[in-house]
């Protein structure tokens, strides 16, 4: 069995910290899985927590807070694993030390079943300014985004001699801890990292005069062997790119400075969170372009592998038969996937009815829309971390008490805290983009980009509940479990085009009053849809006998990037406040509509 010429397969499974976890026993069996269908590796960034000590007031919400470190907190790096002596001092040993055993732990039991371990994360990540108080020279390149963030972050300068040899320390006590641990893949410009002097850093080249002088080769080259030098390897694959692997698939693009010969792809059905499903067509598509790319090193991402990656599993399956029979192409997808359900039993020789399914939410979710015309992680960004799935709609959103947005204005990523964002469904992380639209009329086209993907999903759900009604047993039990989990993935794609048309026409309300396409009964009719479509999404919540989206067990827990255990009562609350809000929409056009233009 293999997958092309690749000599390394690496199983990411995501964060633990945005809702990927995994209990030490559910990782034995997800490694266990993962020998059985060709990986080599398993990642274990999912033994972190979320690390607190980058957070403002340890992760709890309160007037200016900074949601940027919020990234930062949930990404991998060597120094939340095993910290170095002179670092002691600034961070939090006790979280460190309950990281440093559950990854042990787990790479343990890698190494016993025969299998490697990897670090997936971003680094050099920004240290807490108490450091660079201390050590002036070790302070780098200012590494945040600056319109997300509301102060300054510093990476350490992989340049100096001193913080190398903090790497050098950290990748030691790793290759002692974890000698399965021969594979690092890491972010350098996202997420609170860079490199001094980079041409890709968010606030643009910098870094200290001291290295200035330096070339990317010499700074990119010092780092990765500071990185490797520890580990139980001779050919350990250090490597760096500027993507977002959390929510990227393709070939990683290496970033300036970076000579590894190795072609590292990652294979990411466009699943986006918060929803948790199957996209099994876009899933062989991926992993025939990295095969056919020439892959050395391929990263398989399965979120939620607890459900998505048991001996049972369709992904299990798919897995193992591709490494038999690879496909090339759409035709063979389709012939593939027709033959692995008849042989899971869930489908009949003869009835394509579900390859039909599959192929509908392949077009609407990845082939010619939702990933083409918006992007991967519009779905995690606006649906949870913007809260637009929570959040109610108003017309007049600035009349909102604080305690009507009390349940849900902690989480919504806004570090400028601005009022004007606040109140804005199309501000995503801080600004208005192009994918859901910057001016109205972009959000109006967005709105029939939306509708082409709806309507596409609902061919989709038509199908399913049509084999749902015709089947029984085992087979009945798959499919309705697979129509919940794509109506909820349906709500939250409603949610959005429901912000681009509401958004759009307040924004026409604002600029050019009462009109045909602004007015109150055009408002209410979105207004009305998101009232229904808030309540399907709580039906599918209190329906479902298993989590059809990862929620936090505890509400302290919720974050920007998780929703809360009381998901369905939010939602509760929000059509509460809009229906007691409801008239607002003949105030905002001054009691103007169809019968009274005057």
């Amino acid at each position: 069995m293999s997958f092309g010429k690749a000599k390394k397969v690496i199983l990411f499974t995501g964060y633990a910290a945005m809702g990927d976890t995994l209990t030490f026993e559910q990782f034995k069996s997800v490694a266990d899985n993962a020998k059985a269908t060709g990986f080599t590796h398993v990642d274990l960034g999912s033994a972190l927590s979320r690390s607190l000590w980058q957070l403002d007031n340890d992760g709890q919400y309160a007037p200016g807070y900074d949601f940027y470190t919020e990234y930062t907190a949930v990404f991998a790096c060597p120094f939340k694993f095993y910290c170095p002596d002179k670092l002691k001092k600034y961070l939090p040993q006790d979280q460190i030390q309950r990281n440093q055993f559950e990854f042990k732990r787990r790479a343990e039991y890698l190494a016993q079943i025969g299998l490697r371990g990897s670090i997936i994360g971003a680094f050099p990540q920004w240290l807490p300014e108490a450091v660079y108080a201390d050590h002036p020279d070790w302070r780098g390149p200012r590494c945040d985004m600056p319109f997300r963030s509301r102060r300054a972050y510093f990476a350490p300068c992989v340049d100096n001699e001193e913080v190398l040899e903090l790497y050098r320390e950290a990748s030691r006590g790793i290759g002692e801890l974890a000698p399965c641990v021969d594979t690092m893949i890491f972010m350098t410009n996202d997420s609170g990292t860079s490199y001094c002097w980079n041409d890709v850093s968010y606030p643009g080249k910098n870094g200290p005069a001291s290295c200035a002088h330096r070339t990317m080769d010499e700074r990119v080259g010092g780092f990765l062997e500071a990185l490797g030098s520890g580990l139980a390897t001779d050919e350990p694959l250090i490597y760096t790119a500027w993507q977002g692997f959390w929510c990227f698939s393709g070939k990683i693009s290496p970033c300036q400075g970076c000579k590894s010969p190795e072609r590292v792809f990652f294979v990411r059905p466009p699943q986006d969170k918060p929803v948790i499903h199957e996209n099994p067509i876009s899933m062989l598509e991926e992993l025939e372009n990295a095969v056919y790319g020439d892959a050395s090193t391929i990263v398989i991402n399965i979120e939620q592998c607890q459900q998505l990656f048991t001996k049972e599993s369709l992904y299990y399956a798919l897995l193992k038969k591709f490494q038999e029979t690879p496909t090339a192409g759409p035709a063979s997808r389709n012939v593939f996937m027709q033959e692995l359900a008849v042989e899971l039993g869930l489908s009949d020789a003869g009835d394509y009815g579900l390859l039909d399914a599959w192929g509908y939410l392949y077009r609407a979710a990845d082939d010619t829309s939702l990933r083409h015309l918006f992007y991967y992680s519009v779905y995690l960004y606006g649906g949870m971390s913007a809260r637009f799935m929570v959040r109610p709609f108003v017309p007049m959103p600035e009349n909102l008490t604080d305690e009507e947005k009390s349940y849900y204005k902690p989480y919504v990523f806004d570090s400028l805290d601005r009022l004007d964002y606040e109140l804005d469904l199309l501000n995503i992380h801080g600004s208005r983009n192009f994918y859901m639209g910057r001016t109205y009329e972009e959000a109006e086209r967005s709105v029939m980009c939306w509708n082409s993907i709806l309507v596409t999903l609902q061919k989709c759900l038509d199908n399913l509940a049509a084999l749902v009604a015709k089947s029984t047993g085992k087979r009945q039990a798959y499919l309705a479990d697979m129509l919940r989990r794509l109506r909820a993935f349906n709500c939250f794609g409603r949610n959005l085009r429901n912000c681009c048309a509401f958004q759009a026409m307040l924004d026409r309300a604002k600029a050019v009053g009462f009109s045909n396409l602004a007015n109150s009964d055009k408002l209410e009719v979105v207004m009305r849809d998101e009232l229904d479509n808030a309540a399907e999404l709580i039906a599918l919540l209190e329906a479902a006998p298993e989590p059809i989206l990862p929620l936090a067990v505890e509400k302290k827990e919720e974050t920007t990037f998780l929703f809360g255990p009381d998901l369905a009562d939010q939602l509760r609350k929000k059509r509460q406040i809009m229906l007691a809000h409801w008239r607002d929409s003949q105030v905002l056009f001054e009691f103007k509509n169809r019968f009274n233009q005057i």
